[in-house]
């Protein structure tokens, strides 16, 4: 699980540099935990069955690099600086897309799963 961890913390750390806006949005946190949010259904609910993976290659998967990856601890860090400087738009912006887009990406990424696992059975039936 380690090795996810850190190949995970260090994708997040990466972006984060990619990322850096000039205007204080913090769209690397962003990125990270929308993106997070649509390949984690899609890892547990395609990939593990699917390919058969074991519950340790899934954990290492799911909790070494997405958990690493996606972040909750930077996401509220990111919200109070936003929140403690006043730039309240950013702060509400930050909010909806964080939460409500990360909600969004999840049923996307339970759709995509769902779609392709129906598209693999169909495939096999032909």
């Amino acid at each position: 699980m380690f090795v996810g961890a850190f190949i995970g913390s260090n994708l997040r750390y990466v972006e984060g540099l990619l990322f850096t806006a000039n205007n204080g949005f913090p769209w690397g946190t962003v990125i990270a935990n929308l993106s997070g949010a649509l390949f984690l259904p899609f890892l547990i609910h395609y990939l593990q069955d699917r390919y058969k993976l074991s519950s340790q290659v899934i954990l290492s998967l799911s909790t070494g690099l997405l958990g690493s990856y996606t972040t909750f601890s930077t996401f509220t860090a990111d919200a109070y600086k936003l929140f403690q400087t006043g730039n309240w738009n950013y702060l509400i912006l930050y909010l909806l897309l964080t939460i409500i887009g990360g909600f969004l990406c999840a049923l996307i990424g339970n759709y995509w799963a769902a779609s392709r696992a129906f598209l693999d059975f169909a495939r096999r039936q032909s």
